[in-house]
């Protein structure tokens, strides 16, 4: 690959005159011709408009695309050298990260159909006011679910402030040929309920930068450093760096670059967790793999350095080798009420290890999950003495995608230091519905038998009784002509499932399953939200579990909300 540094920066804009919009199907708009070729082409096909740029440093044209509205007047292709961006009517609609020129001319030749009435040429890029807004429902929100989604979330908090800084994600990580080109986005709040949107705090401003990956936040006096690693277009190894700020909010990159060393694997090198240590030091922990670790199939760690002033490093040996079969990701290093916690993530799931040493022995739980199997790489900060963990949940139901809409979380300490996590208080819905008393029997007898609890409402609170361990009940919900679900609870397997209804599932072959849950026998209490297509479930104030469903529950129609019981008696209270 031949990368431009920057390169030329130019601005092409044109306006569509008032043609029907079968007239616009299939078919070619403008094109720029230079040296015989056609470096640039915009066309709309099935409702789709396309801009395609070719250029030097790669034979794989760039292209961007969004839906073409009837309405369109303003078409805008901006050129900034390291990105490219594609606007209608005065609105980012999508946005690509080049290799080499697309144009050496800076008068290049311009054709457009009879459907264009006027089009513009700058050689330069035309100032934008990017519109920062305020959000007031957070809860599993993206910029725009499925086209502008959340990934890798970094929290810190600061004077009250929680801040989160995420991976900015368009494509599911297939911008920039799969690198991802992804950048950190930034929002914040002073009380989870209101947040605020600021400009982008890291942004890929060279084009050998495939990726902006996953970091971390640390203020040091009067300077907040932001540190990350740079995912290389050439497959090199990866840039450590660090970007810094004296309000938090705007970022100016240091362009100061350092990589790991053998023994360490370079090239995959990402996460950079950084914190200050009862040593009187900084330390980092990195993600990679240590390759004289035995078998090598599982080298997979945290790679370990240290500071004394933020900017030189010296590298040790691993901080931590979880023995997995693929590396620890997005750690997370905190120390609360004398217990010192390590999070990290393989294949996309968070466990955790704690200690009552900063630097281990590293001790780990009977149940190691951080939610349940679905909830993506979280991290964590502190609010007025809180833990609240935010990370992310796919848009493909079984994980199988990167980003999706964000998910905060709420960890609570036991005595003996393990975590449980429940919802955020101030994010929880509120039940204005009639409480309801039912008994469901089937001891005697044995079967199964359901009973209608009410239609409507996207929240329901349970508290749920039942008779013995050998049984299983729960909650049955659905909207009409779709399918319908239980919330399986079953004491003597201690877990608590999503299932199709009346399905013969167990836990093995879904991941919308919590598993080593206690006290499910006799009293068990259940908090369910269901937003669009996502299910959020909390089991007594200790165990949570997120997913998607096949299917969007909330809308036009009314949820029908049920219980049942098989082989046991329950009592249930629902609010």
């Amino acid at each position: 690959m031949e990368f431009a540094e920057n390169g030329n920066q130019w601005t092409l804009k044109f306006f569509l005159k008032e043609f029907s919009r079968d007239f616009l199907k299939d078919k070619e708009l403008l094109w720029v011709e230079e040296n015989g070729e056609k470096p640039i082409s915009i066309w709309c096909e099935d409702g789709i408009l396309y801009a395609v740029l070719k250029m030097n440093g790669t034979d794989t044209p760039l292209t961007l695309k969004t839906e073409f509205d009837p309405d369109t007047k303003e078409v805008e292709l901006v050129w900034l050298g390291f990105r490219a961006e594609l606007w209608t009517d005065g609105k980012l609609r999508d946005e690509e990260w080049p290799v080499g020129n697309c144009l050496e001319s800076r008068e290049p030749i311009i054709h457009s159909a009879e459907t264009v009435e006027k089009k513009e040429w700058f050689n330069f890029v035309q100032e934008k006011k990017t519109e920062h807004v305020l959000i007031n429902n957070i809860q599993y929100w993206a910029p725009e679910l499925g086209k502008n989604n959340v990934g890798d979330c970094m929290p810190f908090s600061d004077q009250g402030i929680y801040h989160l800084f995420y991976l900015k994600d368009r494509h599911q990580h297939q911008n920039k040929w799969g690198k991802g080109a992804h950048q950190f986005a930034h929002i914040s709040s002073t009380d989870l309920v209101h947040w605020q949107e600021h400009p982008l705090a890291v942004e890929i401003t060279h084009q050998w930068e495939g990726s902006i990956c996953t970091g971390s936040v640390i203020r040091a006096d009067d300077t907040y450093y932001i540190f990350y690693a740079v995912r290389m277009m050439d497959g090199g190894s990866a840039k450590i760096s660090w970007a810094t700020s004296r309000d938090c909010i705007h970022f100016v990159k240091s362009e100061q670059y350092f990589t790991l060393t053998a023994p360490y694997e370079t090239t995959s090198v990402r996460d950079p967790e950084v914190f200050w240590g009862k040593d009187g030091k900084y330390h980092m922990l990195v993600t990679t793999n240590w390759e004289m670790a035995e078998p090598v199939e599982r080298n997979g760690c945290l790679a370990h350095l240290v500071s004394d002033d933020l900017r030189n490093w010296e590298q040790k040996e691993p901080f931590l080798i979880p023995g997995y079969t693929d590396q620890p990701e997005c750690c997370d290093y905190f120390e609360w009420n004398g217990w010192y916690y390590l999070i990290f993530s393989n294949y996309g799931t968070a466990k955790y290890r704690y200690s009552k040493h900063p630097f281990g022995p590293w001790l780990c739980p009977e149940n190691e999950i951080i939610d349940g199997l679905l909830y993506r790489v979280p991290k964590t900060a502190d609010f007025h003495g809180r833990r609240i963990a935010a990370g992310f949940l796919c848009i493909n139901t079984e994980g199988r995608s990167y980003a999706g809409g964000l998910v905060l979380r709420e960890l609570k300490q036991n005595r003996d230091g393990t975590l449980k996590t429940c919802f955020v208080e101030e994010l929880t819905p509120v039940s204005n519905a009639v409480e309801e008393k039912i008994i469901l029997d089937t001891e005697c007898l044995g079967g199964y038998c359901n009973q209608k609890i009410r239609d409507g409402g996207n929240y329901l609170h349970a508290v749920i009784r039942s008779s013995n361990n050998s049984g299983s009940f729960g909650i049955t919900f659905g909207v009409p002509g779709k399918q319908i679900y239980e919330i399986r609870i079953d004491p003597a397997l201690k877990t608590v499932g999503v299932y199709p209804e009346h399905s013969n599932l167990y836990y093995f072959p879904t991941k919308r399953i919590l598993m080593g849950v206690d006290g499910l026998n006799g009293e068990c209490r259940l908090e369910i939200i269901i937003a669009d297509d996502v299910l959020d479930i909390c089991v007594n104030k200790e165990r949570t579990l997120v997913c998607r469903l096949e299917e969007r529950q909330t809308g036009e129609q009314n949820i029908k909300w049920g219980c049942f019981v098989k082989d046991c008696r329950a009592e249930f209270e629902i609010k």
